[in-house]
C-alpha cells in the first residue's frame, strides 16, 4: 500500500497528464465496523475512513497510515486532491477487481492527547466541476510598524476559502505584509486570488492588523490624603468672658437683678 505518481504514455492530452500527475492512495474496503475493529485497525497500522460523495455508495474503507502521513505532509494540508485506489481483495493484496476515483480528503480526526489519525474522510468529485475549499494563507516578512516602531502583529484569519477547480487547488496562498504600518489592517479584498481560483471569503474580513506597542503602566497606590477631624474643645467660661463673649447663664442673672430693682 503505497502513495505513488503513475506515469503517462506520449500523445495524451493535459487533462491526462494533470490526472498522471496526482498522487495516487491505495485502499480496500472495510468488512468490520465499529469501535473494537477500528482498534484492531490502528493496531495494525491502519487507518479506518470513509467514502462518500457523488456518483457513489458511500464505503467504509481504510489506508495504511504511513501512506496517509506522507501524502498530507507532502500536501501542506488536509484537502489534499489524490486519487483514490480502492483494491476489492484481502488487505494488504492486490487481487481482485480495483476502482479508482479521484478524491479530496475533507476531514482527519486526531487523537486529542497523542495526535494520531483516527480517522479520514474522503469525498468523491467531479474533475470539471467547480468545488469550494479553504486553503492555508501565508505571510510573508515583518511588517515595518513591528520591525521599526515596535508594535504587535495580530494575525486573525489563517485560512481562506476559496472556489476552482479541482486540479487548480493551490497549495497555499501567499501575501507580503511587510508595507504594515502602526494601525494598518489587512482584509481578505487585499490579498491577490491564485491563478485559476475566486476567492469566496468575506472580502472585509480581517486577516491580519498592527497594533501600538503596549505600554507597561505603572499602577502607583495613591494613599488618600484626608484632613484631619478637628474637634474644638468648649472654652471655659472665664475665657469667655475675658473675650468679651459672657455666657448666657451670666447675661440671665444680670437681667433679673436690674428688673428687683426697678420694682423697688
Amino acid at each position: 500500500m503505497t502513495t505513488r505518481k503513475a506515469t503517462s504514455p506520449p500523445g495524451k492530452s493535459g487533462g491526462a497528464q494533470a490526472e498522471a500527475a496526482r498522487p495516487q492512495l491505495l485502499a480496500h474496503p472495510r468488512t468490520a465496523t465499529g469501535t473494537r475493529a477500528a482498534r484492531r485497525l490502528r493496531r495494525a497500522g491502519f487507518v479506518p475512513g470513509v467514502l462518500y460523495g457523488k456518483a457513489v455508495k458511500t464505503m467504509p474503507v481504510q489506508v495504511s497510515r504511513h501512506d496517509l502521513v506522507k501524502f498530507l505532509h507532502a500536501r501542506a494540508g488536509e484537502h489534499g486532491l489524490a486519487t483514490l485506489r480502492i483494491e476489492q481483495g484481502a488487505s494488504g493484496g492486490s487481487g481482485g477487481k480495483s476502482l479508482e476515483k479521484p478524491v479530496l480528503i475533507k476531514a482527519v480526526e486526531h487523537d486529542p492527547v497523542l495526535g494520531d489519525i483516527r480517522h479520514v474522510d474522503f469525498q468523491t468529485i467531479v474533475l470539471t466541476e467547480q468545488i469550494r475549499v479553504k486553503v492555508p494563507l501565508l505571510l510573508q516578512g515583518e511588517p515595518v510598524g513591528v520591525k521599526q516602531d515596535g508594535g504587535v502583529l495580530e494575525h486573525f484569519l489563517r485560512e481562506i476559502e476559496v472556489e476552482c477547480l479541482p486540479t487548480q487547488i493551490p497549495n497555499q496562498i501567499e501575501h507580503d505584509i511587510a508595507a504594515l504600518k502602526i494601525g494598518d489592517a489587512l482584509h481578505v479584498r487585499d490579498v491577490a486570488a491564485p491563478p485559476g481560483a475566486r476567492i469566496t471569503t468575506d472580502p472585509e474580513s480581517v486577516v491580519a492588523s498592527v497594533l501600538a506597542p503596549k505600554e507597561e503602566k505603572v499602577e502607583e497606590a495613591a494613599a488618600a490624603v484626608t484632613e484631619p477631624e478637628v474637634i474644638r474643645e468648649k472654652k471655659p467660661e472665664a475665657e469667655e468672658a475675658a473675650e468679651g463673649k459672657a455666657p448666657v447663664k451670666e447675661e440671665q442673672k444680670e437681667s433679673a437683678k436690674e428688673d428687683k430693682k426697678e420694682k423697688a
